[in-house]
């Protein structure tokens, strides 16, 4: 062949190559992919494939979809085509039963006519006179059930794959969960006062009651409502013996609790509203259940969260032992509860759980602290302490505590003598199946405050109480797909140097108090004493009090210096991780390209020889 031949007829061929391997994998490969993503977020799990092949009845998904609304979005554009491509893998995984269509509702069409009254949710354009664009799901089955999910938020693309399989198993099995609450919050729900109906006022509440049937009992109930699946317990007021024995019935037949008693809530505290402490409120049913909630409030220094604080008079950010994060080495990886938690858990003055090592109950940790924690009696926890004064009040206890646990087995009757109210009727004294109870020694872990950000959830208390639902409901297929969701990649350097420097100027901080205090108690006694000193005591109290004054000043100084480095710290860091992200790595790519192509010039000679 002729050598000015070769180069046209090879680039040819290739460009043929490339053709034919796009046009097989179009016709015959388009249902393969490879995810190399580290959270897996463009393919499915095995739970959802489970779940789609395990539909009795076929299913239709309408995606809507404003393509031209949403086209100079670049955000909702991306998401729109994950969620495209997300329900193509769905039904092709499904067997054929559920099946797929995709409608444009453009503005003042049948099609958003038809979206409206499907109850989707518009998204208004950048501008006051844009047409509003959509971007939901409305599944249909063959019985004439529908389900909505109104929008499909990208600041929630993490759970896609939760949401979309909840919606079909929930259509598919549409038994909703029953739930009985008991709780002395007003913040967590309340009762309409015309209907007699719950309404959530937490959020929490709220997510639990799109997929369960949530009742919250009268303050006076004397029963748990038949065919309860899950008890919620959550800050009670004190319980009547009556109450009491109700509860003991419910679990020794077997029945399922989750279990909030906080020796000191902080949320409560602040005008939320409700009691303060219930860890008394059960009377002895928690010692028959073989554990026992302290009523000291647990405070750790490693995992303390920084809060908005007054040092020398001027607001600064100081890490609060008393609102700490549980990081993920804090929960029990090999419980499904908290397994796949990556934010971990914001708990506020909690009091521990202490096994009893009674009965035949079987205790498992599931929240953990750090070692570096110490107790402190509640009325003094919810005085309003500050991490200063908090520091002062340090003794350290140097071990983890369990402030969170799953009992499970079978117990006794905590009321061997009957019913209090009626010792005559006949009553359950020993568990006629095994029972299960999870219980924490915090309820503000319930609160918007404690996890919401601004930006949203800042930690995984909801997927938490969820995974304790699901749990407790037998639905752990779901738990598994919600713990897929993406993990969170924080600067730990960064953080761990704040933290550091936190630490120091609290340090600073107690030494300049105590150089104030000292300087005050001088300035007081020379003021007592004035009338009977001359002028040359005088002037020696006036240069005391000076050089005191100087001193404060000197601290003072020192403080700002220590402020100052922290932000210097952090910013040379930043600048750091910006020079090797903009120079290092184009450098590595630049000098393996060199030793690359160094290496092949001798072979190339040798050919040409």
């Amino acid at each position: 062949m002729k050598r000015g031949l070769f180069v046209p007829l090879a680039a040819g061929l290739l460009v043929l190559l490339f053709v034919c391997v796009h046009t097989i994998a179009r016709l015959g490969l388009s249902d393969w992919r490879i995810d190399t993503s580290q959270d897996k977020l463009f393919s499915i799990s095995a739970e959802t494939r489970a779940i789609l092949r395990d539909l009795k009845q076929p299913m239709e998904a309408e995606l809507y979809l404003s393509r031209q609304a949403l086209a100079d979005d670049p955000i909702m554009r991306a998401h729109g085509e994950r969620v495209r491509d997300m329900l193509q893998l769905y039904a092709a995984a499904s067997g054929g039963l559920l099946e797929v269509h995709e409608r444009d509702p453009a503005a003042f069409s049948p099609v958003e006519d038809a979206a409206l009254k499907a109850g989707l949710t518009p998204i208004p354009g950048p501008l006051p006179d844009d047409p509003p664009a959509y971007l939901g799901l409305v599944l249909k089955n063959v019985a004439g059930r529908n389900l909505v999910l109104p929008i499909l938020d990208p600041a929630a693309a993490g759970n896609l794959e939760y949401d979309l399989s909840r919606a079909i198993n929930q259509l598919e099995r549409p038994q909703r969960t029953r739930i009985s609450l008991i709780t002395g919050l007003p913040w967590l729900v309340r009762t309409d006062p015309i209907t007699g109906q719950t309404r959530p006022v937490a959020r929490m509440v709220a997510s639990w009651m799109d997929t369960a049937d949530l009742t919250a009992l009268a303050p006076d109930f004397r029963a748990i409502p038949e065919r309860t699946d899950v008890l919620i317990i959550a800050q009670p007021n004190p319980l009547t013996p009556e109450q009491q024995f109700a509860i003991d019935q419910y679990v020794l037949a077997g029945g399922r609790v989750l279990l909030f008693l906080d020796p000191a809530s902080m949320v409560a505290q602040d005008g939320g509203g409700g009691p303060r402490s219930a860890t008394e409120a059960l009377g002895p049913l928690i010692s028959a259940w073989g554990f026992a909630v302290q009523g000291d409030v647990i405070a750790d220094r490693a995992y303390a969260l920084p809060v908005e604080t007054q040092i020398s008079g001027r607001k600064a950010i100081a890490p609060q032992p008393l609102i700490f994060q549980i990081p993920p080495s804090g929960l029990n990886q090999q419980d499904a509860v908290t397994a796949g938690l990556p934010r971990g858990i914001h708990i506020a003055t909690p009091g521990q759980i202490l096994a009893l090592g009674q009965g035949k109950a079987q205790i498992t940790a599931l929240l953990t602290t750090s070692q570096d924690t110490t107790r402190l009696d509640a009325t003094r926890a919810l005085s309003g302490l500050s991490p200063q004064d908090v520091e002062l009040d340090w003794q350290s206890a140097r071990q983890a505590e369990m402030i969170a646990a799953r009992i499970t087995g079978q117990w006794t009757t905590a009321f061997p003598s009957g019913n209090p109210a009626n010792p005559t009727s006949g009553f359950t004294k020993v568990s006629v199946k095994p029972g299960e109870i999870i219980v924490f020694g915090d309820v503000d872990l319930l609160a918007d405050s404690l996890y919401l950000g601004p930006d949203g959830e800042a930690a995984d208390n909801a997927r938490l109480i969820q995974n304790c639902l699901d749990v407790l409901t037998g639905q752990t297929r779901l738990l598994s797909i919600r713990a897929r969701s993406p993990t969170p990649r924080p600067l730990v350097v960064v953080e761990k140097l704040r933290q550091a420097a936190q630490t120091r100027i609290l340090e600073e901080q107690q030494v300049l108090e105590s150089r104030l205090a000292l300087a005050e108690a001088r300035l007081a006694d020379i003021e007592a004493r004035a009338a009977a000193r001359d002028a040359l005591s005088q002037s020696l109290g006036t240069r005391e009090i000076d050089q005191a004054r100087q001193e404060v000043l000197a601290t003072r100084a020192r403080l700002r210096a220590v402020q100052e480095g922290v932000r210097q710290d952090v910013a040379g860091l930043k600048n750091q991780l910006i020079g090797i992200c903009a120079a290092l790595v184009p450098f590595v790519v630049l000098l393996v390209g060199l030793i690359v192509h160094l290496r092949r010039r001798p072979r190339r000679k040798l050919v040409w020889s």
